[in-house]
């Protein structure tokens, strides 16, 4: 009976030492302890020892036992030909999501755009549209009243005018007001 080291049987048994270990320790694999203390293993019952005891379609982990699965290696390309796949993953909208890079360049590009905003804003030489509408409907209200109150100001100025004089003024006025009013720019019709 030849006795060989653990290392030894790992190494004849095609598998690691840890694995010898785990066998010897689960007594899967006998071990004889020799004179000199170290731990060793018979060469000739070894190899179906393992067989008979090892299930090759399960392994062990923990308490548990799960089977392995076993997968054909692939065969290795040379390395001029491992050229990465383009992303065409799909959203739920089914537009395809762009590569890394791009995203990052698009997410930086926008960055810069909203910076180059806030300057602009800091600096006086934009300004919110809010501000500018509620400007544009101050201007319009006063130039209406302003417009409004012309016949008025005609009446004061100018005695003599009868009454006739002063409505069809003020029927001018607002007539202008109204055609104005109907009258949008194409840019709100659009």
């Amino acid at each position: 009976m030849p006795l060989i080291s653990r290392p030894e049987a790992a190494a004849a048994l095609g598998v690691t030492v840890d694995a010898v270990y785990k066998a010897i320790k689960a007594g899967r694999l006998t071990a004889v302890t020799a004179t000199d203390g170290t731990v060793r293993v018979n060469s000739e019952t070894m190899r179906e020892e393992w067989i008979r005891n090892t299930d090759s379609t399960r392994v062990r982990i923990g308490l548990g036992v799960r089977p392995t699965r076993t997968r054909e290696p692939k065969p290795l390309r040379p390395r001029e030909e491992r050229v990465p796949k383009p992303h065409t993953r799909i959203t739920q909208t089914q537009e395809a999501i762009p590569d890394y890079d791009e995203s990052r360049a698009r997410t930086e590009h926008l960055k810069a755009e909203l910076l180059e905003l806030d300057r602009k804003t800091k600096e006086g030489r934009l300004i919110p549209l809010e501000e500018v509408q509620s400007k544009w409907v101050e201007v319009v209200v006063q130039a209406r009243t302003k417009l409004l109150g012309i016949p008025t100001k005609a009446k004061q100025r100018i005695p003599d005018l009868d009454v006739d004089a002063i409505n069809i003024l003020d029927d001018l006025v607002r007539e202008a007001l109204e055609d104005l009013s109907e009258t949008a720019p194409e840019d709100d019709q659009a």
